[in-house]
């Protein structure tokens, strides 16, 4: 019988490769995860999330999705240089099993439901597939 394949999900090792190096910060650092916390306000620490967009595969082999990082923090510089920092990790050190390549630049903006600045970018990212 041929053995069924599934894809991986690439937000979950880039998200814990984002928590290293978060702690190498002086405090209090950022609160890293896969969904904004309910009750962030700009008065918390800054969040960084990581989102899967989706993308192409070259089944059965791996898939490619792009992954958006967005940092949420209290004003456009702080949210932007740890979004920066979060980039140049992901495209500069080995995310394991994980190849990570450019995508987007820094874009930032201002989210209306709970007043923090946000700054987002992409970077390309090919996953294996495995069994099931």
């Amino acid at each position: 019988m041929k053995a069924l394949r599934k894809p991986r999900d690439a937000t979950v090792p880039i998200k814990d490769f984002l928590i290293g190096r978060i702690a190498t910060l002086p405090a209090p650092g950022a609160a890293v995860g896969l969904s904004l916390p309910p009750d962030w306000t700009p008065t918390s620490r800054p969040a960084v999330v990581v989102f899967d967009d989706g993308g192409p595969q070259i089944w059965p082999v791996a898939t490619k999705p792009q992954i958006r990082v967005t940092v949420w923090a209290d004003g456009r510089t702080r949210a932007r240089d740890l979004a920066g920092m979060c980039m140049g990790w992901l495209l500069a050190l080995r995310v394991p099993g994980v190849k990570v390549s450019p995508g987007s630049a820094l874009i930032d903006a201002r989210d209306p439901k709970n007043g923090g600045v946000m700054a987002s970018f992409t970077v390309n990212a090919t996953v294996r597939t495995t069994n099931f």
